[in-house]
């Protein structure tokens, strides 16, 4: 599937939270390509910082990391005050996930990073896409 097959995600708010540079660079190269605005966290952490104090449309929550794993990363986010916390949609983006500890931390389901398959991808984040009112 081409680049051109794909409808422009524009407008939505992906937070990428991988440690693995090349890997960042990859999944940011495939957003951009579809006007996605891309942020960056290096590990859960720094992810559950900017969860509360900017929003996303969306999470692709890697699950080992250092300081703080991506399972712990997702409970502290579910944990926070407000609705927004709870329904944001987050996504283990793992080669090896763990489904039960997904389904404990209330994770929306998986992405493969191993390789990044681009028709996976972009059918898991494309409903969140926000509609615009004419």
């Amino acid at each position: 599937m081409d680049t051109q097959e794909y409808k422009s995600l524009k407008g939505l708010r992906v937070l990428v939270v991988e440690d693995n540079t090349m890997i960042q660079r990859i999944i940011s190269y495939i957003l951009v390509q579809w006007q996605v605005t891309t942020h960056l966290a290096a590990n859960g952490k720094i992810a559950v910082e900017m969860v509360s104090k900017d929003s996303y449309d969306l999470v692709l929550m890697d699950i080992m990391m250092p300081e703080l794993d991506g399972y712990s990363a997702t409970r502290a986010i579910r944990a926070m005050e407000g609705s927004y916390f709870r329904n944001l949609p987050i996504f283990a983006f793992s080669a090896t996930p763990n489904n039960k500890e997904i389904d404990q931390c209330a994770m929306n389901g998986i992405i493969s990073k191993t390789p990044v398959n681009k028709v996976e991808l972009y059918q898991k984040i494309s409903p969140f896409l926000k509609q615009e009112v004419a």
